[in-house]
């Protein structure tokens, strides 16, 4: 889709198509709003004044469809077979239980088109649906498929877990984002399957994995159970197979009278000639009690609060061992059961207080994938450039040149400003000292201060990057501030952070060892430009001018100097220790030819860190490091993905 066409688009909507219950959510997409003022996104009625629909359907020998409860109503369920828990990985598009979710898809996409007329039109708006984290790409990729054929205007996929993060991230009273800095799970009971996805920032990727322990497990039990000791259920069955689902739901819905309030006795009832006319069945119905705690032992006596146990513990030891697990994040209609609350506690080592779970966890997915459709739909083509924005830097000197200049500069500024600390000192010190121990004093100090900034190496590096950059910086900050809100974590990447390169893993000891040494090296230059002072840079201007002033001051001092060589005078006049009246006017004698001397050093440094080709081999190939470890960044954030 090109950008004009992109931007006609209005509304994304998320869709969560469940075994169990299928629910949608709708997010207008405000292309020109800032990311702060986005409205959330909203629930869509599905039928009924209800948010939910059940994963049901009925086809009528004249094609016509009915969903949802609409599914289980005597007149209908007279005329067809009446199917529940039909969704499952796809294999074959031709296939019966894939054309049968092809259907499902498509009356679902209707009734939300139905219910939304004056909001939604044919072209304003794109699908997104969500998958189980464990199916693989190709399972994906022919759900997506199907969902194509059913007639929705799709706009793209989204794992289960990725919607759940994003949906509790953006809930800033889940507190998961803060948990996912050190590890946290998603964990889905649906009705097929118990789905876990552990998160932690600075794993390579995700790790999903799920168990065949759906909470579907729980209604079909109840109806054995009853069916075993129930001669009308016998008989029903016997003589009505393709209606026999209509009774599961009832299970299921008893079910979820239970978990709604644990404390009530829950019922549900149903009379057979509701759904069939038939004499031998009209006296008889179908009939669920189920007082507190009754159904919990059922399940424990059956094994099934076992078999979600060793599920998630085997999740621990075989997929995150030695893994912490700080936050759960509990999506899924089902995970209102409470005993899985103690179960995570029990098995994964958690407090309560670190389990979340959204008040009406059944919409957790198809908000998610709303929300997390509108970002990837505003970020779309935001990263056009970047890559090779990112290879240029990687194939050019310019950090290097950067970098040269930005160390070179902090070298000589803090250099230059601690030795005229040292000048100062000794015009004004209340000690007498020598022109010697000046020298000794310059020479420690350019030492001193050259290695102050060497230390600091990476920061200088760092800068050299960041100002390189900037411009794709920007672009980057423009696409992770649609991610980002409530300091939200996409994939294991920590997005608040992500413009930011990594420099603090490169390791810059070797390649300023090169640096020194090569400064080192230019010692003559440091000397040259310092009047012949000893290596660091002592100042050797004062054997000039002030050489002949210490030696001329009269008889007295003349007579100490009689019959001696230029050499030996001067060795002398640097030994001797001088007054203060003599330290100010050595000191004076230095001011005009201050600068001529700073541009020397400044020639001399730039000089001794650019004639060094290993050093410029090493900070490129530090750079080049920085930049494929931050091209991974973004790929992680699915930045540079196409």
């Amino acid at each position: 889709m090109d950008k004009n066409s992109r931007r006609q688009i209005e509304y994304v909507i998320g869709i969560d198509l469940g075994h169990g219950e299928t629910s949608a959510a709708l997010c207008p997409i405000q292309w020109d709003t800032e990311v702060e003022q986005l409205d959330p996104a909203t629930d869509l009625e599905m039928g009924g004044n209800k948010c939910v629909l059940p994963s049901a359907i009925t086809i009528l020998p004249n094609d016509i469809a009915y969903v949802g409860d609409a599914a289980f109503a005597p007149e209908i369920l007279r005329q067809a077979k009446v199917r529940v828990c039909f969704k499952r990985a796809p294999r074959d598009l031709n296939g019966a239980a894939e054309q049968l979710m092809i259907r499902f898809m498509k009356e679902v996409y209707a009734r939300i088109m139905q219910n939304n007329v004056g909001r939604l039109t044919p072209t304003n708006h794109l699908v997104y649906i969500a998958t189980p984290s464990g199916w693989s790409k190709e399972t994906q990729s022919l759900y997506l498929e199907m969902a194509k054929m059913a007639g929705l205007p799709m706009g793209g996929i989204t794992k289960e877990s990725r919607a759940a993060f994003v949906r509790a991230q953006n809930d800033v009273t889940s507190g998961l984002g803060r948990n996912i800095e050190k590890g946290a799970i998603v964990f889905d009971m649906g009705s097929s399957t118990l789905d876990f996805t552990y998160m932690r920032k600075g794993l390579p990727a995700l790790i999903d994995n799920g168990y065949d322990c759906g909470a579907s497990f729980i209604e079909k039990t109840i109806f054995e159970d009853k069916e075993k000791v129930d001669e009308s259920i016998q008989l029903f069955e016997r003589k009505y197979p393709e209606l026999v689902d209509s009774l599961l739901f009832e299970c299921r819905k008893v079910k979820e009278k239970v978990y709604f309030d644990q404390t009530l006795r829950a019922k549900q009832t149903i009379n057979f000639d509701d759904i069939v006319e038939d004499e031998e069945l009209e006296d008889e119905r179908f009939k669920l009690v189920f007082q507190p705690g009754e159904l919990d032992d059922m399940l424990r006596s059956k094994g099934y609060m076992e078999t979600i146990r060793q599920a998630m513990l085997d999740f621990r030891q075989r997929f995150i061992p030695g893994e912490s697990i700080y936050g759960v994040f509990m999506t899924g209609g089902a995970s209102r059961m409470d005993f899985l609350k103690d179960l995570i506690c029990e098995c994964w080592g958690v407090e309560k207080s670190q389990i979340y779970r959204d008040n009406d966890p059944s919409l957790t997915i198809s908000e998610g994938v709303a929300e997390v459709a509108r970002m990837d739909l505003r970020t779309e083509g935001m990263d056009e450039g970047l890559q090779e924005a990112i290879a240029r830097l990687e194939n050019s000197d310019d950090i290097y040149h950067s970098f040269i200049d930005i160390f070179g500069n902090a070298i000589f500024e803090n250099v230059t400003n601690q030795v005229v600390d040292v000048i100062n000192e000794f015009g004004s010190s209340g000690t007498d000292y020598s022109i010697n121990q000046l020298k000794a004093a310059v020479d420690e100090t350019v030492n001193n201060a050259s290695k102050e900034v060497t230390d600091n190496s990476s920061a200088y590096l760092e800068a050299a990057v960041m100002d390189n950059l900037a411009d794709i910086q920007k672009k980057v900050e423009s696409i992770v501030k649609n991610y980002a809100r409530n300091d939200a974590t996409i994939g294991n990447v920590d997005l608040s952070s992500v413009s930011v390169p990594r420099i603090s893993n490169i390791n810059m000891g070797n390649t300023m060892t090169e640096i020194s040494n090569s400064i080192a090296a230019s010692s003559s230059d440091w000397t040259a430009a310092l009047g012949g002072a000893a290596i660091g840079g002592a100042i050797a201007l004062l054997f000039g001018g002030p050489l002949a002033w210490l030696i001329g001051g009269g008889a007295a001092i003349a007579s100490m100097f009689w019959g001696k060589t230029e050499e030996e005078k001067k060795a002398e006049a640097q030994a001797r220790a001088l007054t203060l009246q003599e330290r100010s006017q050595v000191v004076d004698s230095i001011v005009p030819k201050w600068d001529g001397m700073k541009e020397q050093m400044a020639n001399s440094i730039h000089n001794s860190l650019t004639k060094d080709h290993n050093v410029r081999e090493s900070i490129n190939i530090a750079v080049k490091k920085i930049l494929q470890e931050y091209k991974e960044v973004l790929k992680d954030a699915r930045i540079l993905i196409d």
